[in-house]
């Protein structure tokens, strides 16, 4: 094996698949060092996100960012420290340009790695956590993350980066005094919110948050992609024989029954179990479906997904709105905190909106499949009772029996 499409460790999965290059550029652009977390480069990633946040408080850049968009160019020019922010062009640009570059060479690795088809190892246990494929709701993990910055990354089993992004965000709240700025603004004293946020520390939040749920929404989606051709190269090297044909079914006397799943860890679940009846493995035939190339869906699930369906632009614009709403809210009566979540959800919405009318113009609609995998069970007539009532509990889409009375 060269090249393998994923890495499962106790606290993370780490894995290839393809990405938008310019998408990766725009978080790149948005916070140095996001377009390396979204590839997965971790070392890379902390060490630019820390120098972020170090540089641009001593050279004060979000600041001189707030006053030149605001017009006060005087303040903005009397802001800025000279001294540190040459030394944050450089890092910024490299930034910018690393992102890019990798994301097209990683997509290059991701094509090689997915013909060559390498085996995955399913699951990893150790001492400290237990990770393994499993289907998991992208919108889940989108909720997660914005009720709590870090817990969708959790849910996904991203660990290192839930960690990492849940202190990291706490702490930038803490400092910009945020949590205090929506209290002010929720009682409807917009002075004293305007006067104690602390806007250098403030401004990091749009990018860091729209961050957080694209990436944990993308990231289950694209583990969904995995457990599946992970499981269909199991199914085809150990429940198909490429040597038989279905008229050697017909003729032997024995039941057989057709069921139909989605791929999902119960179609496992359903196989096993009636190995452990007695069925013999060579009577159980399992063929994953080639999948129709499904156009862009309005709405991913857990089910099929193409994981840049809506949220790609509704992310990019939702950083640049609620970036401009807290930034002209500080001027104006209701603040940066409620003018930034105004922005935000315009943004998405927009987003939202766009992506929706440039899909129904293309003709995209919104198909779905459901069988993709369909498992063939020869039995006796004395064991179709038991055969028909695990493939029901294991969510079978749809059973059939040829040769129901095989002794006639």
């Amino acid at each position: 094996m060269r090249r393998s499409r994923a890495y499962l460790s106790q606290f993370s999965t780490n894995q290839l698949h393809l990405r938008h290059p310019w998408v990766v550029t725009f978080f790149a652009f948005s916070y140095p060092g996001f377009g390396n977390l979204i590839l997965h480069r971790y070392a890379k990633a902390f060490i630019l996100i820390i120098w972020e946040i170090f540089i641009n408080n001593e050279a004060k850049v979000n600041l001189a960012i707030m006053y030149t968009l605001q017009g006060h160019f005087e303040t903005a020019k009397a802001v800025i420290n000279e001294r540190w922010f040459i030394l944050y062009v450089g890092i910024y640009m490299y930034a910018i340009w690393d992102s890019y570059r990798s994301t097209l060479d990683i997509n290059k690795q991701y094509l090689l790695a997915d013909r060559e088809d390498a085996p995955l190892d399913p699951i990893r246990m150790g001492p400290w956590d237990t990770n393994y494929l499993d289907k998991r709701v992208p919108w889940v993990a989108l909720a997660w993350s914005m009720l709590v910055p870090g817990l969708g990354h959790m849910y996904v089993h991203k660990v290192i980066s839930g960690v990492f992004i849940f202190g990291y965000t706490i702490a930038i709240m803490y400092y910009s005094h945020l949590p205090q700025s929506i209290h002010f603004t929720l009682v409807g004293d917009f002075v004293q919110a305007k006067q104690i946020i602390n806007m250098q520390w403030c401004l990091y939040l749009p990018s860091i948050y729209t961050f957080i749920f694209y990436d944990a929404y993308v990231s289950a989606v694209e583990q969904n992609k995995l457990f599946e051709k992970e499981q269909s190269q199991f199914l085809r090297l150990n429940y198909r024989d490429p040597k038989l044909q279905l008229s050697q079914l017909l003729k032997v006397k024995k039941m057989l029954v057709v069921a139909t799943f989605e791929q999902s860890i119960f179609l496992e679940l359903a196989i096993t179990a009636m190995e452990q009846m007695g069925i013999p493995k060579g009577n159980l035939h399992a063929f994953p479906m080639d999948k129709w190339k499904e156009p862009r869906s309005v709405l991913d699930s857990i089910h099929r997904a193409d994981g840049y369906s809506m949220l790609d632009l509704a992310a990019i614009l939702g950083t640049c709105f609620m970036l401009l709403g807290a930034i002209y809210g500080f001027e104006l009566k209701w603040g940066p905190v409620l003018w930034g979540i105004i922005g935000a959800v315009l943004g998405i919405a927009l987003g939202f909106f766009i992506k929706f009318i440039m899909m129904k113009k293309s003709g995209n609609g919104d198909k779905r499949i459901t069988s993709e995998v369909v498992l063939m069970v020869q039995c006796e007539t004395s064991q179709w009772e038991l055969v028909k009532k695990i493939l029901w509990e294991n969510t079978a889409l749809g059973i059939s029996t040829v040769n129901e009375n095989p002794s006639a």
